[in-house]
């Protein structure tokens, strides 16, 4: 499973996310903390289809630290279930990543940003994972896909600004 699924399915909205804040204290010196999560548990939803029409059932889990430098780590991972075609289990990376603010982001976000400010972050230690757009203001960003006649479907996206 690529981290570039996580990328996708965040943009797609397909996802749950979870996120939890580090105090200043604890950042070292970061910029930004991003937590998330998305998950993708009902075969009957297109976005949920074993590929090659979507990425499967599954998930996504991470923490993002983003330095006032440009760079930041990530820690990642990723796991299938029951889909047909791939490898059921989970896969961790640990990533080295950059980053730049913008407010005309190169790719579609998570979320859209309620001050139109977005954290692009791109991997540098496997640079075919490509990039993921953030919201730059801090909060709590969600889809639930119940909501939209897509249960199972759902992600959230915790960024801090430290």
């Amino acid at each position: 499973m690529h981290i570039r699924r996580v990328f996708a399915c965040l943009t797609m909205a397909t996802a749950l996310v979870l996120g939890a804040a580090l105090t200043a204290s604890a950042s070292g010196g970061a910029a930004y903390q991003i937590a998330f999560s998305n998950n993708c548990n009902n075969p009957s939803v297109a976005a949920c289809a074993p590929p090659p029409a979507s990425f499967g059932l599954g998930g996504d889990w991470g923490s993002v630290r983003l330095n006032a430098d440009g760079m930041g780590t990530a820690q990642f991972a990723t796991a299938n279930h029951r889909t047909p075609g791939i490898p059921t289990g989970a896969t961790h990376f640990s990533l080295v990543v950059s980053w730049y603010g913008t407010s005309t982001p190169p790719y579609p976000s998570v979320a859209p940003d309620p001050n139109g400010s977005y954290l692009v972050i791109t991997v540098v230690n496997i640079p075919s994972l490509g990039s993921l757009v953030t919201p730059a203001t801090p909060g709590h960003y969600k889809f639930q896909g119940a909501q939209f006649g897509m249960p199972g479907v759902n992600y959230m996206v915790q960024i801090n600004s430290i």
